[in-house]
């Protein structure tokens, strides 16, 4: 799927290989780029865990699990610095595609035959992770470019959010359906969208992810902005606003949420 995708979108060759760390390096730096993304919400300390676990990402031999770590980070950039949003998503795309290959040998021989929209069924949990970021940032990625990109990858990043949220919905406070809700809310019925799949992607994630703001702050700037229910529009702000964290482990994603909210509300006249 990201082959096509980063044709399409125009991404940066990935960086050549480097030769292996001295022992104990690769932990010293995963374990700088750990403390520093627990500040997240600090730009600083954000693109000191991207540094930090990109320099362990750079050497062999090669670990799915600092990739993913560097996917996270990079999407979560992408939603909190919009200005940076088309080069983060696609630093998220290659860092999950790294680690979807290594985790799913099947999904990357698919992919390699060109089965783009049927590489996701290969996946299995091992690769939740890693289809849900690739899945995510491919779409995102697409939509920072425009509708032409974003038609050329619907079908393999839908079904690749389809089987992340099969295998582990939960993930990033139910973020595989939130995901499904919003896009759904973007597409006709007749091509997997409409009201009614992404109410009941949104409900579920609700449900997996009760503690996290994005999702009411998605499921207002899309299926509310669809139906044209600006009173539930505004509702779902206020309340996204005026919520606190009830999980801190999230407090970060939290406060990009507010961030949405205020900004889908500056835009309140032009949506409705």
């Amino acid at each position: 799927m990201l082959l096509l995708a980063l044709a399409l979108l125009g991404a940066t060759a990935a960086p050549a290989p480097q030769r292996p760390q001295a022992p104990g390096a690769r932990a010293a730096q995963v374990a700088r780029g750990d403390r520093a993304f627990a500040e997240r919400g600090d730009p600083d300390r954000l693109a000191e865990a991207i540094e930090a676990w990109s320099a362990a990402a750079a050497h062999p031999p090669e670990d799915p699990a600092v990739e993913l770590r560097l996917a996270r980070a990079e999407a979560f950039r992408a939603l909190s610095d919009p200005a940076a949003a088309r080069t983060a998503w696609l630093a998220s795309s290659r860092a999950a595609e790294g680690a979807l290959r290594r985790l799913s040998p099947a999904w990357a021989t698919a992919v390699e035959a060109g089965d783009l929209k049927g590489a996701a069924a290969r996946v299995g949990p091992e690769g939740a992770e890693a289809l849900y970021w690739l899945a995510l940032a491919t779409w995102s990625s697409a939509r920072e470019k425009g509708l032409a990109a974003l038609l050329a990858v619907k079908d393999p990043a839908l079904s690749a959010m389809e089987r992340a949220a099969f295998l582990d919905g939960a993930l990033d406070c139910g973020g595989p359906h939130r995901a499904l809700g919003a896009w759904a809310a973007a597409l006709p019925a007749a091509v997997g969208g409409g009201v009614a799949r992404s109410r009941r992607h949104f409900e579920q994630a609700r449900a997996l992810g009760p503690g996290c703001l994005l999702t009411p702050a998605a499921e207002a700037g899309s299926l509310l902005v669809l139906l044209q229910d600006r009173g539930a529009f505004e509702r779902s702000l206020a309340a996204v606003e005026g919520a606190g964290d009830a999980d801190p482990h999230f407090a970060p994603e939290n406060e990009v949420a507010r961030r949405m909210a205020r900004d889908l509300r500056a835009r309140a006249a032009r949506l409705f």
